[in-house]
């Protein structure tokens, strides 16, 4: 069956997906840049890919805009679409990529907020369990991002030399903690010796109560060795003609009694959101405000930098690609340059 050019050019965005799959694009920027391709081509409706210009895209880009958004927004767009056409023309589908004749403006750098040690420390203190004292420690011991140290496992830690590889952005590199990290590690996994250091977890089964036209009932998975493992088996509580949802409740919860509700364990490891609002919750407590993981490792690269630490370096433990990068933190570290300036400036006293 013919495709129509809507149709096909849909198919094209789908096939992107797939093209970005294979080249172990990560799934937050497949799914982001995905999309945008499928957006324009609901946006250009039935003319064809190989038609659109540099300004329907700058069309495309802002009509979608939504109010209040920085440049940001736009390099955002500008970079998917650009990959997206990139995509076609190795293909052969477009002679121009389109999105390449616009000019994205430079993006304002701002300084990033970073810790006092003391606020450090607060925060470590005000950690109320010893998963999330672990976290925290080991966030701001090794500088790590939130998605290094979410898939971080217990059997690839050197606890002899305190130390463990992560990976992101199609790179690896090692990391290494301090001793008071090495503790609350120690501390919150006990004696487990394998799976994702922080675990996601898994509340266990209390049964459901439902009903159907005349009759109560109580339904539950059975995860038992042996049997039809994750089968739902149901229980008859008795009719909703003579019996309240209170009664038939209680008679439930009486029944579950004898049941084995155990379910599997699985290893998987703290969603990225679930870290963060640990993070968030910690620093409340701490009455340090909302803050995320990433204020932790900008906090590790001045306070390494504070205790002249090599740029080089630190560009190392960061895994950062490019030198400038690892800049900024020399900017946010002027302890030493505020001291010279006391020192030197004539009219300073």
């Amino acid at each position: 069956m013919r495709l129509n050019t809507s149709e096909l050019n849909k198919k094209l965005a789908m096939r992107f997906r797939l093209w970005l799959n294979a080249q172990r694009y990560s799934i937050s920027t497949q799914t982001a840049y995905h999309n945008r391709a499928l957006k324009l081509c609901v946006y250009i409706r039935d003319k064809p890919l190989r038609k659109v210009t540099a300004m329907d895209i700058a069309d495309f880009i802002a009509s979608s805009q939504p109010l209040g958004s920085g440049d940001g927004y736009v390099n955002s767009c500008l970079c998917g679409l650009r990959c997206f056409f990139d995509f076609l023309s190795f293909g052969g589908v477009v002679d121009k990529v389109a999105p390449r004749f616009l000019k994205m403006r430079p993006r304002i750098k701002r300084l990033p907020k970073f810790l006092t040690v003391g606020q450090v420390r607060r925060l470590i203190y005000a950690a109320a369990n010893p998963r999330d004292r672990a976290l925290i420690e080991l966030y701001y011991s090794t500088g790590c991002r939130n998605s290094e140290l979410r898939f971080v496992r217990v059997e690839n830690i050197d606890f002899r030399r305190r130390k463990f590889k992560v990976g992101a952005k199609r790179k690896e590199r090692i990391v290494y903690f301090g001793v008071p990290a090495a503790k609350a590690i120690r501390r919150y996994i006990g004696n487990r010796k394998c799976g994702y250091l922080f675990q996601d977890i898994i509340p266990p089964q209390c049964g459901v109560l439902t009903h159907n036209v005349g009759s109560w009932m109580g339904t539950w998975r059975d995860f038992r060795p042996g049997t039809d493992y994750g089968k739902r088996r149901s229980k008859y509580l008795g009719s909703r003609t003579t019996m309240s949802r209170n009664e038939a409740r209680s008679r439930f919860t009486c029944f579950l009694k004898g049941v084995d509700l155990t379910r599997p364990k699985s290893d998987r490891p703290l969603t990225k959101s679930t870290m963060g609002k640990i993070v968030s919750d910690v620093a409340r407590r701490a009455g340090l405000g909302p803050m995320g993981p990433k204020i932790l490792r900008h906090s590790f690269g001045t306070h390494m930098v504070e205790g002249g630490i090599n740029l080089v370096a630190l560009q190392e433990l960061m895994g950062h690609s490019y030198l400038s990068s690892t800049q900024v933190y020399s900017h946010l570290s002027n302890k030493t340059v505020v001291s010279n300036f006391k020192k030197a400036h004539p009219r300073f006293k």
